[in-house]
């Protein structure tokens, strides 16, 4: 029962909705005059015989019952919900229900349908608790223009001037007070009801809605545990507003699609603020920002939020589905750090080496408490070795590349390549190969060693790393440079899982060299004649293209003539 009926200011004074003024009157000096000595008084329009409920008679109270119904307008406002007397017929049947007899009294309200049997009967249902009855009675009423012209004309108020939606107006804001608006949904026929019961509905937890998102707005967005504590807040507090919206409104409707869509949107910014700010020791930042995220993609309705949310969720999933067992979360993190640092190095073999050697003791506990073929555990040590082999990948093709001109130069030119490692000058190809390519094959072949100690995936090491280990060998034993292995313990890269990719791993592989470094030549004096002699051979070439002649002709032709002019000066000389 709502309180309408049983604190309803006419019952209060103990009269019907169109009693006599006169009689209200008199009633509010007898309540006042018992209220002073704390003595009850019991009224016929009390109807206690089916309103378990008693008035609440104090000198406040009277006071202001007396005060709320002065006007017109609240008259006809609290008149809906209570009992009123329109003929003889309805004396009778409110004697009835002043006694105790219901069904007599419910009898004669259906016998014949009024605007005073309507209102009666809707007071019933109230006191049953059948809402939906109630309001549909008096709705008809309001709709009904007979109904409602007689109905001002029994309390008196005719001069009243309220239309028709603005009466229904006031009856609806004072049932929602009361009674879900889901309920008089249900009850709504006429359509300027239902368009009124939704507007007043949706009023409240919109704004709550959106006040809420205001808060959230306003988090520090560097600060991850606010941002965080913002969208925990706002996924919390906007569950029961959004629910009412949808069950008023509807899913499909305009009004809960924005709602909904907006709080998504901000739920998923403050999980994405807290995740991308989170400190590398926050190691269930996935986790707690996830569980934003998944709101977020749950609640949002528009395709573009569905479609952002779905985003960032499945950045997230995989970020949540790659994170460390708990038991080696610390130790994960220390090779992240190391991995981090080493991604903003240069590329070189000695950043390489000291990467594995400052993860290999780390990794060895990992391997401890995970087991040799746990999935994370191979993952994360080929993370390491990738980023390493990269390195070393880098530093050997950038140092072939000190030859490739040179070497492809002299051999387009026709000279033994033989001839060229007896060149005793500082620039000839045996010096850069042994100042220029043999160290960094070394270092190579030194990292690769560390290398073949660390477990692998093992798509990685059969695809990727054997076959760059296998060039680099053969490079090495051309250049004369050992590929000893030293007595190693047998790695176990038995599990095959897709491994994170990192920064710096990309697919490359070990050029082959085209040089040679045997001795056994003529002692003839290269270095002083090879450099102008090749010098003159492609400017002679260039000179020939001028002219209409094939270049290499000229090449040949220009190092024929230097050959036969130094060796008739050699001739001579001697």
């Amino acid at each position: 029962m709502i309180s309408k009926i049983s604190q309803n200011p006419y019952r209060i004074l103990g009269v019907l909705s169109n009693s006599p003024l006169k009689e209200r009157v008199g009633n509010q000096n007898r309540l006042a005059a018992f209220a002073k000595v704390g003595k009850e008084i019991v009224f016929p329009n009390d109807f206690t015989a089916i309103l378990t409920e008693k008035p609440i008679r104090t000198p406040d109270s009277i006071a202001a019952a007396t005060t709320s119904i002065n006007l017109d307008k609240d008259q006809l406002k609290y008149a809906f919900f209570w009992f009123i007397s329109g003929s003889a017929i309805d004396d009778i049947a409110l004697k009835h229900l002043q006694a105790g007899n219901r069904e007599k009294a419910e009898e004669i309200f259906q016998k014949k349908e009024t605007y005073s049997s309507l209102i009666n009967s809707a007071v019933i249902a109230f006191i049953d608790g059948e809402s939906t009855v109630g309001f549909s009675n008096i709705s008809k009423v309001i709709h009904t223009s007979s109904y409602r012209a007689n109905f001002l004309q029994r309390l008196g108020i005719t001069n009243l001037q309220l239309s028709e939606d603005e009466l229904a107006e006031i009856v609806i804001a004072e049932l929602l007070k009361e009674i879900p608006a889901t309920q008089l949904l249900s009850a709504c026929t006429n359509p300027t009801d239902r368009t009124i019961v939704t507007k007043h509905a949706l009023d409240a937890p919109i704004s709550s809605i959106n006040s809420a998102i205001a808060v959230a707005k306003n988090a520090d967005t560097k600060n991850p545990e606010a941002s965080l504590a913002a969208g925990t807040k706002l996924m919390n507090s906007t569950k029961a507003p959004l629910k009412a919206v949808k069950d008023i409104a509807g899913a499909s409707s305009h009004q809960y699609q924005i709602v909904a869509d907006n709080v998504a949107k901000q739920v998923l910014q403050c999980g994405i603020n807290y995740y991308n700010n989170a400190s590398d020791s926050d190691i269930e930042s996935p986790c707690k920002a996830m569980v934003l995220q998944s709101y977020a993609l749950e609640i949002a309705v528009g395709q573009l939020t569905k479609d952002r949310c779905k985003e960032n969720y499945d950045i997230l999933k995989e970020a949540v589905e790659n994170m460390p067992p708990a038991e080696v979360a610390i130790e994960a993190g220390k090779v992240n750090e190391e991995l981090k640092k080493f991604c903003q190095l240069p590329d070189k073999i000695s950043y390489s080496i000291t990467l594995l050697n400052n993860t290999k003791s780390i990794l060895q506990t990992i391997k401890s408490k995970l087991g040799a073929t746990n999935a994370f555990y191979l993952s994360i040590s080929t993370q390491v070795v990738g980023n390493a082999l990269h390195n070393v990948i880098e530093e050997v093709n950038q140092a072939q590349n000190y030859l490739d001109a040179v070497i492809k130069t002299i051999k387009k030119t026709g000279i033994d390549p033989g001839l060229l490692n007896y060149l005793d000058n500082e620039h000839s190809p045996a010096k850069i190969i042994d100042s220029k390519v043999k160290p960094v094959m070394r270092d190579a072949w030194k990292a690769t060693i560390i290398m073949d100690s660390f477990d692998m995936e093992s798509d990685f090491k059969s695809n990727r790393y054997n076959p760059n280990r296998q060039s680099l060998k053969e490079m090495c034993k051309t250049l004369g440079i050992s590929t000893s292995v030293p007595t190693q313990h047998p790695s176990t890269p038995k599990v095959t899982t897709p491994s994170t990719p990192s920064p710096k791993t990309e697919t490359k592989s070990y050029t082959k060299p085209e040089f040679n470094s045997s001795d056994n030549r003529p002692t003839i004096d290269w270095s002083s004649i090879w450099l102008p002699f090749i010098i003159l051979s492609v400017i002679g070439g260039f000179i020939s293209e001028y002219k209409g002649i094939n270049f290499w002709v000229g090449v040949l032709v220009t190092l024929m003539l230097c050959f036969t002019l130094y060796f008739c000066h050699r001739l001579f000389q001697d």
